[in-house]
C-alpha cells in the first residue's frame, strides 16, 4: 500500500544529521545540569509525576489512594527509572535531554522530507532555542508530543500498512501518557487518509486497509496498558478521577481555562527583555494560525506547483492541529510552545516558497535561533543558583527563594517523614518526603472537591503530621470562575492544631503541630 509522494527536496546527509543532534545534545546538557553534573530540579507538573511514582514504589495504588487527571504512562515511565537507579534527581534531568534530542530527530525526520538542505535543520533549531529551552518540564505532556511526533515521522515519507500500524502503536502509547492527544492525533491520521484517498482517488480497499491497520495498532497498544490500573484500582476510580473530574472541575482551577491564553507574558524590565517578548509574540502568532495560512496556500497553489510535496505537508498540517486541538481548553505558554514544532516546519516552508526576501527571513531566523541557542544555557550557568544535597542526590536551585525554602524544610524533616505542601508538590520528590493526601495539592476553586479536603484532614490527624507549608494564594479563591472554596475545614485545623514557624520570602508558610 505504499503512495508514491510528490516530488520531495534531496535529503541531508544522515551524517550530518547525527552531528546535529550531537549539537542539540551539548546544548540541552547545560540547562539540565549545572556543570559538570548537578542536575537542576525544575519543572512545574514533573513533581506531580516524580511524587505518583514515589508513592507507587512504596506500595500505593495510582488512582484508589493517589488522585491523578491523566493515564499511567508518565508514573510508569519514572517508576520503572525508580526500580532501575532508585529515586535520583537526575533522571527527570537526563529525560528532559533524551526528550529534547528525540523532538529535533524527529522533527528533522519530517523536515528533511519536506524542506531543502540545510534548512531541514531550521524548523527543529528553532523550537529547542524558541520553545523547549523554556519548557524545561518533564511532565506528561513531553512524553505524548514525542511518540505522536515519531508517529508522524513514521508516515511522512509513505502510508504502507506497516507504517500506519506502527503509527496507531505510537498514538496509542503517547494515549497512555496524554489521552486527549494520542487519540486527538489518531483521529487527525484517520482524517488524513481519507483526504489523500479523495485527493489521489486511491481504491476504496486501500482506505480500509490504510484505516484498520491504524486502528488495530492504536487499540492493540492502548486497550491492553489501560487494562492495567483498571484491574488494580478499579473501573470507577479510573473513570472518575481520568473522564468525569476533568469533564467537570478541570477549568475551575485558574491554570486550566481560556483564560490563561497570552495571560504569562514575559516582565518587560529594559530593553534586554526584548527578545524573550518577540519570542513569545511570535509563538502565539505562529499557532494556530499558521495552519490556516497553509490551507490558504494549499488551495491557491496546489494545481500551479505539483511539483511540492503537498500531501507531506497536509499530513503535518492535520498532526499539527490535533496538537492545537488537545491544548485548546488551557492554552499556556508551556502548551503552545510545547506543540510548536509542526507549525515551525510549516512556517519554514512557506517563506521558502518566496524569492530573495524570503532567503533574508531564513537568514535572520536562523541568527535569532543560534544567538538564543548559545545565550540561554550561558544565562543558566552564569546565573544565580543554589547546590543542596538531598536524599535524591545533590541538586541545583535557580531561584534563590526556592532554594532557602528547600535548605529549611531539608534541615526539619527526614527521608520518609509525612509532610503536606497544600499549595504545590515540589518539596517532596528531592527530600524523600511522604504526602499524607491522595491529591498532589490544593485550591481554593472547585478543583478541589469537599470530599478531598475531608479525607486529607483525616489522613493529617491519623498521621499526626508535623509540617504543613501553606501558600497565601489559597486563601484567595477566584470568585471570577464560580468556583466554591472548599478549604475553610482544612484552615479550622491549621489555626487550631498547627502554629506559624517559618515564613519565607514569597509567602509561603511553615505551619508546625502544637
Amino acid at each position: 500500500m505504499t503512495q508514491p509522494s510528490n516530488d520531495a527536496p534531496a535529503l541531508i546527509p544522515r551524517r550530518v544529521v547525527f552531528l546535529y543532534l550531537l549539537a542539540v545534545v551539548v546544548f540541552l546538557y547545560p540547562l539540565t545540569f549545572i556543570l559538570p553534573f548537578v542536575p537542576i530540579y525544575q519543572g512545574d507538573n514533573a513533581p506531580v509525576y516524580l511524587l505518583n511514582a514515589s508513592r507507587m514504589a512504596h506500595g500505593e495504588v495510582l488512582y484508589r489512594d493517589i488522585f491523578e487527571l491523566t493515564w499511567p504512562g508518565t508514573e510508569w515511565f519514572y517508576l520503572r527509572r525508580f526500580a532501575i537507579f532508585g529515586e535520583r534527581a537526575w533522571i527527570p534531568a537526563i529525560v528532559l535531554i533524551i526528550i529534547g534530542a528525540g523532538m529535533a530527530w524527529a522533527g528533522v525526520s519530517v523536515s528533511r522530507r519536506v524542506l531543502r538542505g540545510a534548512t531541514a535543520l531550521l524548523p527543529a533549531t528553532l523550537f529547542l532555542s524558541f520553545a523547549f529551552a523554556h519548557a524545561l518540564d518533564a511532565t506528561h505532556h513531553w512524553f505524548s508530543l514525542l511518540l505522536t511526533l515519531a508517529a508522524l515521522a513514521t508516515l511522512i515519507q509513505e502510508r504502507t500498512v506497516k507504517r500506519l500500524l506502527a503509527a496507531g502503536v505510537l498514538s496509542g502509547f503517547a494515549t497512555i501518557c496524554t489521552q486527549t492527544r494520542g487519540a486527538l492525533v489518531v483521529l487527525s491520521f484517520a482524517a488524513f487518509l481519507i483526504w489523500e484517498w479523495r485527493n489521489k482517488k486511491f481504491p476504496r480497499r486501500r482506505l480500509v486497509r490504510g484505516e484498520l491497520a491504524l486502528l488495530g495498532g492504536y487499540l492493540a497498544a492502548c486497550l491492553p496498558l489501560l487494562a492495567v490500573p483498571i484491574i488494580q484500582a478499579g473501573w470507577r476510580p479510573f473513570v472518575q478521577d481520568t473522564i468525569l473530574f476533568p469533564l467537570r472541575w478541570y477549568s475551575f482551577f485558574d491554570r486550566n481555562n481560556l483564560g490563561v491564553y497570552m495571560a504569562d507574558i514575559p516582565e518587560f524590565s529594559g530593553l534586554v527583555e526584548i527578545p524573550a517578548l518577540a519570542i513569545w509574540l511570535f509563538i502565539h502568532l505562529l499557532t494556530p494560525l499558521v495552519y490556516l495560512v497553509f490551507f490558504a496556500r494549499y488551495r491557491q497553489s496546489a494545481r500551479s506547483r505539483p511539483d511540492q510535496p503537498w500531501d507531506r505537508l497536509m499530513l503535518v498540517n492535520f498532526m499539527g492541529l490535533a496538537w492545537v486541538a488537545a491544548i485548546a481548553s488551557a492554552p499556556n505558554w508551556f502548551k503552545i510552545a510545547s506543540a510548536s514544532l509542526p507549525a515551525l516546519i510549516l512556517f519554514v516552508y512557506l517563506i521558502g516558497m518566496e524569492g530573495r526576501p524570503a532567503r533574508f527571513m531564513r537568514r535572520a531566523l536562523w541568527i535569532a535561533a543560534l544567538a538564543a541557542a548559545a545565550y540561554s544555557p550561558a544565562m543558566t550557568q552564569l546565573g544565580w543558583h543554589g547546590v543542596l544535597t538531598t536524599p535524591a542526590g545533590r541538586i541545583a536551585l535557580l531561584d534563590s527563594v526556592r532554594n532557602a525554602k528547600f535548605d529549611w524544610v531539608s534541615r526539619h524533616t527526614r527521608p520518609g517523614d509525612y509532610f503536606f505542601e497544600a499549595g504545590d508538590t515540589d518539596l517532596y520528590f528531592p527530600l524523600g518526603l511522604r504526602n499524607p493526601s491522595e491529591v498532589p495539592f490544593m485550591t481554593p476553586t472547585d478543583y478541589t472537591r469537599p470530599e478531598q479536603v475531608a479525607r486529607t484532614l483525616i489522613s493529617l490527624q491519623v498521621r499526626r503530621v508535623r509540617y504543613v507549608v501553606w501558600s497565601p494564594w489559597l486563601d484567595l479563591p477566584d470568585r471570577a470562575m464560580r468556583a466554591g472554596d472548599h478549604l475553610g475545614p482544612l484552615r479550622i485545623l491549621m489555626r487550631q492544631a498547627y502554629r506559624v514557624v517559618k515564613t519565607f520570602e514569597d509567602g509561603d508558610q511553615v505551619w508546625e503541630r502544637k
